[in-house]
């Protein structure tokens, strides 16, 4: 579990609008906070969604909202809440070791793919941090072009003026890909105790597999109550969307 104090500055940096939600919210996360203390897992949990119901987006919120989701035997939202972390904070080794952890004791226990070193690499900056590369670079290029207007042609100035082009379309098309990802990507995770997946969107077609609680999913296309999932090993099915859980 992690402390409000810093989230507390976050929140009222970025939203200084919004401050009397952001009090609100701050004041149910640090409620959740002594809750889960004092081992009162589901009171922690019902604090903890009434504070990311405000709409706000923080990794310590939603890891510790995992925490007591786990404590109080709700795995699949668990790993929803972990899953919402790892996004806002990819690299926290916390977050990571706790999914690790939940992939070793749910009952599915395939490894779900991650695409290997390379692609974790890709996932590893934030958004947030390839565009403010991005605008660091717009901005460092600017600097170039008014040096050279002032200082004249030069060696020095062209190399700047190459190295931020550079950093423009390097962090441009990696922001633009991830973002693309982020839009068209829909995963989702078990969050029932199993499921029965079938191989049409009717209770009557054939059987395809059973999933269980703390399994993710890739949402493919949705038709009226049913929903086109994919397993990380390629299987895919019909499930109730009752179901599931949109990370």
């Amino acid at each position: 579990m992690r402390g409000p104090l810093l989230v507390a500055a976050l929140w009222l940096a970025l939203a200084p609008g919004e401050a009397s939600a952001q009090s609100a919210a701050l004041g149910l996360y640090s409620e959740g906070n002594d809750l889960y203390r004092r081992g009162e897992f589901a009171a922690a949990r019902t604090r903890y969604l009434a504070a990311a119901g405000t709409g706000v987006r923080d990794a310590r919120l939603f890891y510790n909202l995992g925490n007591a989701c786990f404590k109080d035997g709700r795995l699949g939202e668990a790993v929803v809440w972990y899953e919402r972390a790892r996004r806002l904070a990819p690299r926290d080794e916390d977050v990571l070791a706790n999914l690790r952890f939940l992939r070793r004791v749910k009952r599915d226990r395939e490894e779900e793919g991650d695409g290997g070193f390379l692609y974790r690499l890709y996932l590893c900056p934030t958004l947030n941090e390839l565009f403010a590369a991005l605008s660091l670079s717009l901005a460092g290029l600017c600097a170039a072009a008014g040096w050279r207007l002032v200082r004249g042609p030069g060696a020095a100035a062209v190399v700047a003026l190459g190295l931020c082009l550079g950093g423009i379309l390097g962090s441009g098309a990696f922001a633009g890909t991830r973002l693309y990802q982020e839009v068209t990507l829909s995963e989702a995770v078990v969050t029932a105790a199993d499921g029965q997946a079938r191989s049409g969107p009717d209770p009557g077609q054939t059987p395809v597999f059973v999933v269980h609680e703390g399994t993710k999913v890739t949402v493919e296309r949705r038709e009226g109550e049913w929903v086109l999932v994919r397993l990380a090993n390629g299987l895919g099915g019909w499930l109730p969307g009752e179901l599931l859980t949109v990370i």
